[in-house]
C-alpha cells in the first residue's frame, strides 16, 4: 500500500533514498520478483491502458485469486484435520467405554464439546421403558415407533441411509426436536443409525440421531456427507450391541 492510500504525505528525502538505493542495485527485483506482482508501474498512453499494463493487471488478479484459493485448501485441510482428530477421540472412548451409559455419556460429550452441537437428540425404535437415558444429561433420549406415520418425514434418511442436512421442515422439527428450543435448530443435520443384525449382513434400523446448531448455515445441503455416514455406522455400531432391535 503507498502512502497515498494510507493518507500519509509522502517524505521526499525518504523517496529520494529509495531511489537511490534502486538505481545503485538494478538487481533488486530480479531477487525479489514477489514485489513485481503487487507494485504498479503505469504505462501512459495517451490516455489508453496499455497492453502490458492490461497484461500485469490480469496476471495480479489471477495470482490474487490463486491465493485465496490456497488459503481455501488449507483452512480444509486444517479443518479435515481437526474432524479426523475428533472422530479418531470419540471412537476410543466409545471402544473403552463399558457399558451403555458410559457411551451415552462419551457420546454426547464428545458432539457438545468437539463438534459443537447447539441441540442433541437421538430416537431409538424401543419401548419407552427400554428407552435408555444420558447420565449426563448432554443427550435428549426419545422413543419411537418404527411403524409411526410421523416416520415417513425421514423416509430417505432411514430408507437410503442419506444423511439431512439443512433446515428442517417443521414436522420433521416437531417428530425429532418437539422438546428443544426452535432457535437452537436453526440448521441441523439427521443422521440413521444402525446396526449389522446377527442373521443378516445388513444393517437394521436402530433410530435416528439429530444435531442441531443455532447458526443457520451451519449445516446446508450441500454440504459432504461421508463423516456424517461414518459417524451414524460408529454410534448405531456403539449403541445397538446394548439394546434390543425393531
Amino acid at each position: 500500500m503507498s502512502t497515498q492510500q494510507q493518507g500519509i504525505s509522502p517524505d521526499p528525502l525518504q523517496e529520494h533514498a529509495i531511489a537511490d538505493y534502486l538505481r545503485d542495485h538494478p538487481e533488486f527485483f530480479a531477487t525479489h520478483t514477489g514485489l513485481l506482482a503487487d507494485i504498479r508501474v503505469p504505462h501512459h498512453t495517451d490516455g489508453a491502458i496499455s497492453l502490458i499494463e492490461h497484461q500485469v493487471s490480469v496476471l495480479r488478479e489471477k495470482n490474487y485469486a490463486l491465493q485465496r484459493q490456497l488459503h481455501s485448501l488449507v483452512q480444509v485441510a486444517r479443518d479435515n484435520d481437526r474432524l479426523n482428530e475428533h472422530m479418531q477421540r470419540l471412537t476410543l472412548a466409545l471402544l473403552e467405554a463399558p457399558d451403555l451409559h458410559t457411551v451415552l455419556r462419551a457420546l454426547g460429550d464428545s458432539l457438545v464439546n468437539d463438534f459443537r452441537a447447539d441441540a442433541l437428540v437421538m430416537g431409538l425404535f424401543v419401548a419407552e421403558q427400554r428407552l435408555p437415558h444420558d447420565a449426563a444429561g448432554l443427550l435428549t433420549m426419545r422413543a419411537l415407533s418404527a411403524d409411526a406415520e410421523g416416520a415417513s418425514v425421514f423416509a430417505s434418511v432411514l430408507n437410503a441411509g442419506k444423511p439431512l442436512c439443512g433446515h428442517l421442515r417443521r414436522e420433521q422439527r416437531n417428530y425429532l426436536f418437539p422438546d428443544i428450543a426452535e432457535e437452537n435448530v436453526a440448521s441441523a443435520v439427521v443422521v440413521a443409525l444402525g446396526f449389522p443384525g446377527a442373521d443378516s449382513p445388513h444393517s437394521k434400523r436402530l433410530g435416528l440421531l439429530g444435531i442441531g446448531s443455532r447458526d443457520a448455515r451451519r449445516y446446508h445441503a450441500g454440504m459432504g456427507t461421508m463423516f456424517l455416514n461414518h459417524l451414524g455406522e460408529l454410534i448405531g455400531r456403539a449403541v445397538g450391541r446394548y439394546l434390543p432391535l425393531q
